[in-house]
């Protein structure tokens, strides 16, 4: 299956859609105006929350996001080092060895399992965040859209801590 995520163009919580490649809604993301840690609610379309994402608050040396069920019972971790030369992410789940590897700058990853690929994430030229999910289809959709969420909430907290680092040595120079 494949779908597009794209951030809706006026939201104050960062709230997307997501939709089939007819354009038809599938899931609902829901963004939370005021949280510290960017929390997203993954949503059918009737409105019920399948899953909340989102970062961790306190971080050293990893960035991580986590994805729960309602009940906050955590079902995925989503972690990529600071340190890392490669754009890798290493999922914690019930699902098996997940990971997500690809260019951040081209916004090209490749989801494998237990070492098989099963899905591809890219990026959408736009002027708002839009991705393309491509997925096999036995597997669970909101599942892998809350993955995808969950990075998109770390790469944006790591571009955060860059800007803030750069400006704050930029103003201790005058």
């Amino acid at each position: 299956m494949q779908v597009s995520i794209r951030n809706k163009w006026v939201s104050l919580g960062g709230s997307s859609t997501v939709k089939d490649m007819d354009e038809k809604d599938v899931l609902f993301v829901k963004g939370k105006i005021f949280s510290f840690t960017r929390k997203k609610f993954v949503q059918d379309l009737s409105g019920n929350t399948l899953f909340v994402v989102r970062n961790k608050f306190w971080r050293l040396f990893q960035r991580k996001a986590f994805v729960e069920k309602p009940d906050k019972t955590i079902v995925a971790m989503v972690r990529r080092k600071i340190f890392s030369l490669h754009d890798h992410y290493y999922v914690t789940s019930d699902l098996g060895d997940l990971q997500i590897r690809g260019n951040i700058l081209q916004y090209d990853y490749h989801i494998t399992l237990n070492g098989q690929e099963i899905g591809h994430i890219s990026r959408m030229i736009s002027l708002r965040d839009s991705f393309v999910l491509d997925l096999d289809d036995k597997y669970d959709l909101p599942t892998f859209v809350s993955l995808v969420i969950a990075i998109d909430l770390i790469v944006d907290r790591q571009r955060r801590d860059q800007s803030s680092s750069s400006d704050s040595s930029s103003s201790s120079d005058f």
